[in-house]
C-alpha cells in the first residue's frame, strides 16, 4: 500500500513536471518519447496519454455520459484490486476464469486482469465515448501483445439489460458453450456448489443509479437471473462506502443495519476487500481527483426512480467489496417476493418490535409469527429461525429474515400484490433496465 504521505501534486510544482506537461502529447505513452515526471509515474499506463494530459483526454460532462464516473488512476491499486478478486484460489482448481468488467473506463483494472495467468478473456462493457478509444488502444500497445486476444470490448452499458442479452447473443461468452449450465445445445447441469468460471467486476458510479445496479444483481442470486443462468457468479465493486458498510451490517449495528445488507447477507458473503480507509486521499487512487457525487438512496428505500433527487448524503469514499453468491441461499426464489415485501415496510419500523410492527404492515400479520414460535414442532430443529414478538426488527438475524418471508409466502391472507405500482417490476421495465 502506498504511504499516506504520497499525495498527487500539480505538475505545476516541480521543475520535471512541467518539463513533462510541455513536452507531452495526447497519444498514448507508448507512442511517446516524452519523459513521465517522477510524481506522475504510478499513475502510468502504456496504453494512456502522459497524466499531465489527462484532463484533456477525459471528459466527464453530462453530455459525454460520464457525469458522475471515475476510474482507478494508481497502478499499483489496479494490481492489487486484481490480485484480491480470488482469480486463482483453490476452489477454482486451475479452471480458467471469464471476467465481465463493466464500467471498464479507460482499462485500467482491464489491463491487470488481462496480464493475469490464470484469466482466458475480459469482456470490457463501456459506452463513453471519452474512454472508449483509450480501451482500445489495449489492442495497440505492443507491451500488450502477448494478451490481446484475451480483450473483447462491447461498447455498450453496463446499467442497461440488452447489453447483457447482446453479451451471450453476441457471441462474447461463445467460448464458454457447452462448459457453463444453460449456454450451448449440451451445456452441463447446474452445480451451484462451484465457484462460476465467469466472474463480474465494476467500477459503479456513486450514484442511486450505481446503487440501483447493485441491489438488482444482489436480488438476481435468489431468482437465478442475468449471469447467474450460468453459475455461481462471483461479484466485485468498486463502490460508495455507504454501500458496503450498509452490506456488512451486522443486527448489532442498528445505525446501519437495513434492507440492503439484509438481502445481501442473506444471498451471499460480502467481504471488504480493500476498505477506503487505504484509498484514502481520494486524489491519490481515482480520477478525476475531485469526484462528483450524485443522488443517493435512502438508507431505507429500494429505488428512486427520479436520478435528480438527493438525499442529502455527500459520501465521497469508495472501497472495494465482494460479494460472493451462498452455496446454500437463505432465502428461496419462491420466497423472494415476500422478502421484498417484508424487508421493505418493516424496515421503516426498525425500532418497533417485531409483533407490533407486522400489524402495521398488513393487519393480521402479527398471526405468522405462531408459526416460528419456540413451540412450533419445526423450530425444534431450526432454534436459529424462532422469532420472539418482542424482537425488534432491527435486531433480526438474516436466518429470521429468510423464515419470516417464507411463513409470510404460505400464509393464505397475505396480499396477492405485494408491490406498489411503480415500486418493482419484473421482467424489463419502462426504462429497459433490470429485472
Amino acid at each position: 500500500m502506498v504511504p499516506a504521505s504520497v499525495t498527487v501534486e500539480s505538475p505545476a510544482k516541480k521543475t520535471a513536471s512541467r518539463r513533462a506537461k510541455t513536452e507531452a502529447t495526447i497519444e498514448p505513452l507508448y507512442m511517446s518519447n516524452a519523459p513521465v515526471a517522477s510524481d506522475e509515474a504510478p499513475f502510468s499506463f502504456g496504453h494512456l496519454p502522459d497524466p499531465s494530459k489527462w484532463k484533456s483526454a477525459f471528459s466527464f460532462t453530462k453530455e459525454h455520459m460520464a457525469r458522475h464516473r471515475y476510474f482507478v488512476a494508481r497502478r499499483e491499486t489496479a494490481q492489487e484490486i486484481v490480485s484480491k478478486i480470488g482469480l486463482d484460489d483453490a476452489e477454482r482448481r486451475g479452471r480458467k476464469v471469464t471476467v465481465v468488467e463493466a464500467y471498464a473506463g479507460p482499462g485500467t483494472i482491464t489491463r491487470e486482469l488481462m496480464q493475469h495467468p490464470n484469466v482466458e478473456r475480459v469482456v470490457a462493457l463501456e459506452n463513453v465515448t471519452t474512454f472508449l478509444p483509450w480501451l482500445e488502444q489495449l489492442y495497440h500497445d505492443p507491451a500488450m501483445a502477448a494478451h490481446k486476444e484475451k480483450l473483447h470490448i462491447l461498447p455498450e452499458s453496463g446499467f442497461a439489460w440488452d447489453t447483457y442479452e447482446t453479451l451471450v447473443n453476441g457471441g462474447y461468452l461463445a467460448h464458454l458453450e457447452n462448459k457453463v449450465p444453460n449456454l450451448g445445445e449440451h451445456a452441463p447441469p447446474m452445480h451451484w456448489d462451484e465457484p462460476s468460471p465467469i466472474v463480474f467486476v465494476a467500477q459503479i458510479p456513486n450514484t442511486v443509479h450505481g446503487e440501483q445496479l447493485y441491489a438488482q444483481l444482489v436480488h438476481a442470486i435468489s431468482s437465478g437471473f442475468w449471469l447467474f443462468k450460468y453459475g455461481r457468479v462471483k461479484m466485485v465493486f468498486v463502490c460508495g462506502e455507504a454501500v458496503a458498510v450498509r452490506s456488512l451490517a451486522t443486527p448489532q449495528e442498528h445505525k446501519n443495519r437495513a434492507k440492503l445488507g439484509t438481502t445481501v447477507q442473506c444471498l451471499s458473503t460480502p467481504e471488504l476487500l480493500i476498505p477506503a480507509s487505504d484509498l484514502q486521499p481520494y486524489a491519490d487512487y481515482f480520477y478525476p481527483p475531485t469526484p462528483s457525487i450524485g443522488p443517493r438512496v435512502p438508507v431505507t428505500s429500494t429505488f428512486i426512480p427520479n436520478s435528480n433527487i438527493s438525499s442529502g448524503l455527500s459520501k465521497r469514499n469508495l472501497c472495494v467489496l465482494s460479494v460472493d453468491p451462498l452455496k446454500k441461499k437463505l432465502v428461496q426464489s419462491r420466497d423472494l417476493d415476500a422478502f421484498e415485501f417484508l424487508t421493505r415496510n418493516l424496515f421503516v419500523l426498525k425500532t418497533k418490535q417485531i409483533a407490533e410492527a407486522l400489524k402495521h404492515v398488513v393487519p393480521g400479520a402479527a398471526n405468522i409469527l405462531k408459526l416460528v414460535s419456540p413451540e412450533h414442532p419445526r423450530m425444534k430443529d431450526h432454534p436459529e429461525q424462532v422469532i420472539l414478538p418482542d424482537t425488534p426488527v432491527v435486531d433480526l438475524t438474516n436466518e429470521q429474515w429468510a423464515a419470516l418471508a417464507m411463513v409470510f409466502e404460505k400464509w393464505p391472507f397475505r396480499p396477492q400484490n405485494l408491490f406498489e405500482e411503480g415500486r418493482l417490476q419484473r421482467g424489463k421495465n419502462a426504462d429497459n433496465q433490470f429485472f
